[in-house]
């Protein structure tokens, strides 16, 4: 009787709200999935689908996605419409988002027949990682001392701490974002972090990356349990440590696209072309496997190749001879 309770009348938005109280999401796992859910929602009401949940088919979902994959001009209800056809990797990601609802919804009961149940969702061919290069990742490092040095002390010094700890430890946004004072150690040896499906992993500090945080802490007005605050005492949320790095990279003269995501680019890769192996990169970042890592893996080996092609560039080597012997001059 308790699954025919669950399994009545129930809408789509009736689901989506259930989804979202959800417990166990994260603010970004929250937002993510509401954003793409109120688009499904729109369209769902401009189609005219049935009301009741369990009349929704294959079909209707399809339709959805082709819309999200075909139309330049979507979502004209959020007042911003786009000018370019979606990429695959939205696609992708609205895809799995609404078949991620649907089996929520079956699981917990709420739905008998699942219309997605077998539906397939290949992710795409992702873009070739691009981190930020050395100068870029010093130029941003010298506006924080700069402002250390001239007038916006605090700023500078806790800016420099958030950009430290992304590049030595490559954590995503809303890990580095969500750090608490309980969640470090107290001689500062390591920190631990709620990654993706909340799952708990800790993170070495060392070095660099210990001295400007420690230099932080010392800084730090005494209250509250948010790492980061702002200068009156306030938590930095999520979006303003993204704000954050947007505007220090404009004032270093960085042009590249790309946020803090790219700083955990920059962290993988360099850490694989100083020698680090791919399963202990793994497990530094939070992936489940190493699907992801061995991208960064292509990139630091086509880097090294390129940055060896000058030593053994075939037709050098035929008319100046071996670099390293010079035994032939032309």
């Amino acid at each position: 009787m308790v699954a025919e309770t669950r399994t009545g009348t129930q809408t789509l938005p009736g689901i989506i709200s259930r989804f979202l109280s959800r417990p166990d999401l994260s603010l970004k796992g929250r937002d993510y999935y509401r954003n793409i859910f109120d688009k499904l929602d729109w369209f769902s009401r401009k189609s005219d689908w049935p009301g009741e949940l369990a009349e929704i088919t294959r079909d209707h979902i399809r339709d959805f996605i082709d819309y999200v994959a075909t139309e330049k001009h979507r979502w004209p209800q959020s007042g911003r419409l786009t000018y370019k056809a979606a990429t695959p990797a939205t696609v992708y990601h609205y895809q799995k988002a609404v078949k991620t609802l649907f089996n929520w919804a079956e699981a917990e009961e709420y739905l008998e027949d699942n219309p997605l149940a077998r539906l397939k969702v290949p992710p795409p061919r992702y873009k070739e990682v691009h981190p930020y290069t050395d100068d870029e990742v010093k130029a941003m490092l010298q506006v924080c001392s700069d402002d250390i040095s001239f007038g916006y002390r605090y700023l500078g010094i806790r800016n420099k701490a958030i950009i430290c700890l992304f590049i030595s430890t490559g954590l995503r946004l809303e890990e580095l974002s969500g750090i608490g004072l309980s969640d470090l150690d107290p001689r500062l040896q390591q920190l631990r972090v709620m990654g993706k499906g909340q799952k708990a992993r800790v993170v070495p500090l060392n070095g660099e990356a210990k001295k400007a945080l420690r230099r932080y802490l010392d800084n730090r007005p005494k209250q509250g349990e948010a790492l980061w605050l702002s200068p009156d005492g306030q938590p930095v949320t999520f979006y303003g440590v993204r704000t954050m790095v947007g505007r220090l990279k404009r004032r270093a003269g960085v042009d590249a696209e790309g946020g803090a995501h790219r700083f955990r680019h920059y962290f993988a890769t360099r850490y694989l072309e100083g020698g680090g192996d791919l399963n202990s990169l793994r497990l530094l970042l939070g992936h489940a496997t190493l699907a992801m890592v061995l991208r960064y893996s292509r990139y630091a080996s086509t880097a090294r190749a390129l940055a060896q092609h000058p030593q053994f560039d075939p037709l050098d080597r035929l008319l100046k001879g071996d670099i390293n012997t010079r035994r032939f001059s032309y």
